[in-house]
């Protein structure tokens, strides 16, 4: 679909949905996450990651600028907290001695040892800790998966958009849910219809390249909540590739018992992916159909000179790179719409940029300046600005056409703005 619309969806996305008490927002996951319970190897149970987190912040304090935490106090989130963990897995082999060949030791771990705090905590401890916490976060998704599933009355914009653009979108989701194939009723991500009497199915490249019924594109490149790995022979790809489950289930039985936790070549060992989260996300998306998707993004982005990006934090830097090649390959003819929700004080702000500046997000910065001005960054002092800032709810667009922002979430941006939006996009 050379001449589709590429389309980004963060986790933002998700916010402006009603969805009946269940917020899946990075705060509220990481506040459950932070109340489990875990079954300790030795017996008894503990809450580890609460620790975690409190020693972490607490050390955190201790290191950094005391004029930067009295007004950006330490935290973590629940994708930083998994990092901890997963590189706890990795190192505490070195300090228990758990595997009897140096060959199996990430030579790192030989030069770092644990304080008292981590000496009583063994490595399965960690392995729980990590798949408890990877499995809290895929039961909130599928509460508002399940809860959006049960009726196409429910979030009637949001279905509507995704209807509209059907067989003219490739999208690419980094959420774990589905509510995008549950609007779009016919997609194209590789994975065939289950089979009647099996519980999965297996992902196929040419099927998702070829793409033969012209339908819309959608792939999950952090992963999603119906994936497994194969629980029988043969594999297609590798034995670490995901399929496709009948349902979220079939998908948590497939995922019991499964394989040793895979590794990188520095013998670091981290969280099968079924959801890619965390902070090693280009080492988890190695394997089908990750690996694909990620290619295809890359190929789109070149190929497709209109990209809408939506509810994205330019958090990821493998990322932002494949966006500038869009930039590159496409030059004035690159049309992108940025849909974000800022908060309501952007209008005490001349410009744009100084809002993306203020909350501190150097990537988005840099993005949107790239794009609005061909500038690596904007000059100090300047008296111009690419955005100015009229009427809040308004779509904004920068002076040389390249650009255009919504700022007032993606609810909005659709109920009021959609044919604008599509118009500057030339769909």
């Amino acid at each position: 679909m050379g001449n589709g619309v590429t389309i980004i969806v963060g986790a933002g996305a998700v916010l402006d949905f009603d969805h009946n008490g269940i917020f899946p927002s990075v705060k509220n996951i990481t506040d459950e996450v932070l109340k489990l319970s875990i079954q300790k190897v030795d017996g008894g149970k503990r809450l580890l990651l609460r620790e975690l987190y409190d020693y972490i912040v607490g050390k955190l304090n201790q290191v950094g600028r005391p004029e930067v935490n009295r007004y950006i106090p330490p935290q973590l989130n629940f994708e930083s907290l998994l990092h901890v963990i997963e590189m706890c897995i990795s190192y505490s082999s070195c300090w228990h001695k758990e595997y009897i060949s140096w060959l199996a030791l990430p030579e790192f771990g030989t030069l770092i040892q644990p304080d008292d705090f981590l000496k009583d905590i063994q490595t399965y401890d960690y392995i729980r800790a990590a798949y408890e916490l990877q499995k809290t976060v895929m039961s909130i998704v599928n509460q508002y998966d399940a809860s959006f599933g049960e009726g196409t009355s429910k979030e009637k914009w949001y279905r509507d958009f995704w209807k509209s653009l059907s067989g003219k979108s490739n999208i690419f989701n980094l959420n774990y849910d589905n509510t995008i194939e549950n609007s779009l009723g016919e997609y194209e991500d590789g994975f065939p219809p289950v089979k009647d009497g099996e519980e999965y199915s297996r992902f196929s490249a040419r099927r998702y390249y070829e793409n033969r019924r012209g339908v819309s594109t959608i792939a999950h490149l952090h992963g999603q909540i119906l994936f497994s790995e194969a629980r029988s022979f043969p594999f297609e790809y590798s034995v670490r590739d995901m399929v496709k489950n009948r349902n979220y289930e079939t998908a948590c039985k497939n995922r019991i018992g499964g394989q040793s936790y895979p590794s990188n070549q520095a013998k670091e060992e981290y969280v099968q992916p079924y959801i890619v989260s965390g902070s090693r996300k280009t080492e988890k998306i190695t394997f089908a159909p990750n690996n694909v998707y990620l290619s295809d993004l890359t190929r789109k982005v070149i190929e497709n000179s209109r990209l809408m990006v939506i509810g994205y934090s330019f958090g990821d830097l493998y990322l932002n790179e494949i966006l500038g090649l869009g930039m590159a390959a496409h030059g004035d003819n690159f049309r992108v719409v940025i849909i974000d929700k800022f908060p309501a004080y952007i209008n005490s702000y001349p410009s744009l940029l100084h809002h993306v500046a203020h909350r501190c997000n150097p990537k988005e910065y840099t993005f949107v300046s790239r794009l609005a001005k061909d500038r690596l960054f904007i000059e100090i002092g300047q008296k111009e600005f690419p955005l100015i800032v009229g009427e809040y709810g308004v779509p904004v667009v920068s002076k040389n056409g390249k650009l255009m922002m919504c700022i007032n979430g993606f609810k909005d941006a659709v109920v009021n703005h959609k044919e604008t939006i599509l118009k500057f996009l030339g769909v």
